[in-house]
């Protein structure tokens, strides 16, 4: 390792601890490395590598999928998915808790990030689950272990941003992540049952015929086609991801302004307002891990570490269970979009030299970031359900940790068995 190098990874880690936002610690570290070793005929070159780290016709997405989340969140169509999920699954023991977790997973296919899904449902059902005999902390640890899911069924937003920066197609990842996500639902409705018994919780008296199905089905039906849209399209070689989230606004605007007729355009500039802002920041970072990319080119650090994992000759279930330990540490400090760009090159070709297939270990990755999300110290879903409910974080903490625990269960069941992830996109033909 060199000295501008050493300099380069020290000044990073520095300017993260003294809470300097990533982008910036980024960039900061960039500009040390080239003055330390220098390479001051690079500095002209470095502001073409920030333009070029956006200048990607895919990360259009991020702020077209966003938009069509908030429109369906604003315009309250989230209710017709919680009545739709009621009916499914509030009969089965845990009920309303049940309920939570499958409109978590009926609302990731259109949110695309966690905390949209704690705002959205967070105050319908964490209220209703301490209301229904559930501890209020609880009730945040359901709420904050089902938002995972929305960041990993598509249209993720962290798949987008790892297929941006590996060169992974995304379609191809949306395509390996269904499975994934929905078995990260089933462990946590499995778990919150088992919890429900012991708490003595008892089933409740819900609607569960074929005709309220139909029914509440029938209502929810344009929401639940949003993500069938995204996935069909660009499983089917219509659209790319990113014409698909285009689509997915125009769809969305459609069914709150024409439809449902629940939205006006007064609250168009507040949506466009938090859309700009979230997807600003995003971007930004991807900009800077552009070129923080770039010294890490300089010192050829993915070809040694690809070198390093050849040699150790562990076998990709070896390789795949080492990286794991690595991206579940990572995920407690690091948020998931960042940890992709600084990280995702990298482990991604050194998975690659193991011969893990790259739509696999991406969809690990993107697991093994998310469970951070409720992993302490981040553990920013754990903050905002919290928040929510007002009872303590430490006592949050404490009832996440079987949901912790269920889901790395999951994580591990998906990167033993390939064919759990890989067996859609095969049969798409990715």
């Amino acid at each position: 390792m060199s000295l501008a190098f050493g300099l380069f990874l020290g000044v990073f880690v520095f300017t993260l601890l003294l809470s300097m936002p990533v982008a910036w610690a980024m960039g900061f570290a960039t500009v040390v490395y080239l003055v330390v070793s220098g390479q001051w005929a690079m500095f002209p070159v470095l502001t073409e590598k920030l333009f070029q780290g956006m200048d990607a016709f895919v990360l259009i997405a991020i702020p077209m999928f966003l938009l069509a989340g908030e429109i369906f969140s604003e315009g309250k169509i989230t209710q017709r998915l919680v009545a739709f999920a009621d009916a499914l699954f509030g009969w089965i023991r845990g009920g309303i808790a049940q309920v939570a977790v499958g409109a978590c997973i009926f609302f990731a296919g259109i949110t695309g990030v966690a905390l949209g899904e704690i705002a959205a449902l967070g105050r319908i059902f964490i209220p209703a689950m301490v209301k229904e005999g559930y501890p209020a902390p609880l009730a945040a640890a359901i709420i904050a272990s089902a938002s995972i899911i929305g960041p990993t069924i598509p249209p993720s937003l962290p798949i987008i941003i790892y297929g941006s920066v590996t060169n992974v197609s995304i379609g191809g990842m949306f395509a390996a992540a269904v499975v994934p996500g929905l078995l990260i639902g089933a462990a946590n409705m499995l778990l919150i049952a088992w919890l429900s018994k012991r708490l003595g919780i008892k089933p409740r008296r819900s609607d569960h015929s074929l005709a309220t199905i139909t029914r509440t089905g029938w209502g929810a039906l344009l929401p639940l086609g949003m993500p069938v849209l995204i996935l069909a399209s660009i499983l089917g070689g219509l659209m790319t991801p990113t014409e698909a989230s285009g689509s997915s606004v125009a769809y969305a605007m459609v069914c709150a302004f024409v439809i449902y007729r629940s939205l006006s355009m007064s609250a168009l500039p507040a949506i466009l307002s938090r859309v700009g802002l979230f997807s600003g920041q995003l971007i930004i970072i991807v900009a800077c891990g552009s070129a923080l990319a770039w010294v890490l080119g300089f010192e050829n650090t993915t070809a040694r570490l690809s070198a390093a994992v050849v040699s150790w000759d562990l076998g990709p279930i070896g390789v795949m269970l080492v990286a794991n330990v690595f991206m579940l540490i990572l995920g407690m400090f690091i948020d998931p979009s960042t940890s992709i760009i600084l990280f995702g090159p990298i482990l991604a070709t050194a998975a690659s030299a193991a011969g893990i297939d790259p739509l696999h270990f991406g969809v690990v990755m993107i697991l093994n970031l998310n469970i951070g999300l409720i992993t302490p110290p981040l553990g920013v879903s754990l903050f905002a359900a919290e928040r929510i409910a007002g009872c303590g974080l430490s006592a949050v903490i404490r009832a996440v940790i079987p949901f912790i625990i269920v889901n790395i269960c999951a994580l591990l069941l998906v990167s033993c068995i390939p064919a759990i992830s890989l067996w859609l996109p095969r049969m798409a033909g990715f």
